[in-house]
């Protein structure tokens, strides 16, 4: 779906159900819209990104630090970053957490909030029970059906 340019990340293996992560995070960040921007934060776009993380990582991840967050450049970045995620802390309930929480805990230190967060990425992701707590019944409306690794989705 997303290639990364740029050498820290070019030709790294994708970790399976990227596309649907990074679907399912950004339905639950901002419903899928990338002109979403936090008043309180200052976070913007489908990911909802903290505008002290774009610079480092668009240069980590584009090669600019000065690039704009279009909606191909937030796609992007946020695969590069979630990809790098995911290989250093091994799963994806850890790596929403540590989107929400910019930090990586035990499953057994994490506050309800949290715990929901995780739960609702998970579900849209396709991995109910992967996260700490099981059973969830609902999810956030859907805009768009998730990404299937037969699908290739275009910004």
């Amino acid at each position: 779906m997303l290639a990364a340019a740029g050498p820290p990340t070019a030709g790294a293996q994708q970790p399976d159900g990227l596309d649907r992560f990074l679907w399912a995070l950004g339905q639950v960040e901002s419903g899928g819209r990338y002109d979403a921007q936090n008043a309180t934060t200052g976070a913007y776009g489908r990911y909802q990104i903290m505008p002290a993380n774009w610079p480092s990582w668009a240069r980590r991840y584009l090669g600019d630090a000065h690039a704009k967050p279009t909606p191909h450049n937030q796609d992007v970045v946020a695969a590069g970053r979630v990809r790098d995620l995911f290989d250093s802390l091994g799963a994806w309930p850890a790596v929403a957490y540590w989107w929400l929480t910019g930090e990586a805990s035990p499953e057994s230190k994490w506050p309800s909030g949290a715990v929901d967060y995780v739960e609702r990425v998970m579900v849209l992701f396709g991995g109910v029970g992967q996260g700490p707590a099981t059973g969830a019944t609902s999810s956030p409306a859907l805009t768009a059906a998730p990404p299937t690794s037969a699908t290739t989705q275009q910004t």
